[in-house]
């Protein structure tokens, strides 16, 4: 064969490589979209009272490229902790290659974690600064109980919207689910 044929023949291989990006498993799909949301269960003023005892335990931590150290504050923890972790599950959900199946489950959960992150850098932070500066118990539960008030309804709905998608998309695939 020629040299122009054999490039011609590599070069219509390598497209044809490139454009059959293989899809993602059923697991991986479910697992990035779905059941990260572990991650999250604490949402809230819950959330709040675990960072308090793991301060008290001195196991509040933040993280750097160099791996993971004492957090200097709750401020500290959400900015160098939650909210990287937080990223890196959006950045592996925004991975997923999109089907038609599946895109209005990884939208669902993008819906969901982007609604979070926005919480940590806003309502989340707030709160973080007045237990910093130790305002006194009532202004604390007094902001956690409006954040909860006027966050958790809109975070129950976009939870359940993604589990409505979520599990009936596991039940197909023969992903065993277990609830508690």
């Amino acid at each position: 064969m020629n040299v122009k044929i054999k490039f011609f023949f590599l070069v219509l291989l390598l497209t044809l490589l490139q454009s059959c990006q293989l899809e993602n498993t059923p697991e991986e799909y479910f697992d990035r979209t779905a059941l990260n949301t572990n991650i999250l269960m604490e949402f809230g003023a819950r959330d709040f009272r675990t960072m308090e005892q793991n301060r008290n335990a001195g196991q509040l931590l933040a993280y750097d490229d160099k791996g993971t150290f004492p957090a200097k504050s709750y401020e500290d923890h959400i900015l160098r902790f939650k909210m990287p972790y937080l990223e890196q599950s959006i950045e592996k959900i925004k991975e997923l290659k999109p089907t038609d199946e599946t895109t209005p489950m990884i939208q669902a959960s993008l819906d969901l974690f982007e609604f979070v992150k926005e919480k940590y850098k806003t309502d989340y932070l707030t709160i973080a600064r007045l237990m910093e500066k130790k305002a006194p118990r009532e202004e604390i539960d007094k902001a956690l109980a409006e954040m909860e008030q006027t966050s958790f309804p809109v975070f129950d709905k976009k939870y359940k919207k993604l589990w409505d998608l979520a599990m009936p998309y596991a039940k197909k695939h023969g992903i065993e689910v277990k609830t508690y």
